[in-house]
């Protein structure tokens, strides 16, 4: 079972996007915020990483900056938010897709599966 970790300070959203990818048989790890989902990260590795962008204590991009500097994660990361990030921070952080809020259940499924196909 592919395991897929949620980071966003918004709990009902990350609840509902718990649900929905459990739905499709995947394993969902949620964490409140990029501190920690890097802890987390230490002993999971995920098939993929979801990534709110406004977030309290460590933000999106500052998350990551950590993951993408640390050779022993690589993963896809989908980022997520309510507001169009510049194309150049995607392009630097290597973004492997984005979402803007609120976005259909289906462009997740979609984006998710396509991100997490062999």
């Amino acid at each position: 079972m592919k395991t897929v970790l949620v980071v966003d300070d918004e709990l009902d959203i990350a609840e509902a996007i718990q649900a929905i990818l459990e739905e499709e048989q995947l394993r969902v790890v949620v964490c409140g915020n990029g501190r920690e989902a890097l802890a987390r990260l230490k002993e999971e590795k995920p098939d993929l990483a979801i990534i709110d962008v406004m977030m309290p204590v460590m933000n999106g991009y500052e998350t990551i900056d950590a993951i993408r500097k640390d050779a022993s994660l690589r993963f896809p990361i989908l980022v997520m938010s309510a507001i169009q990030p510049p194309r150049a921070k995607a392009e630097e952080q290597r973004w492997d897709g984005f979402l803007k809020k609120p976005f259909s259940l289906r462009d997740l499924v979609d984006t998710v599966t396509r991100l997490t196909a062999p």
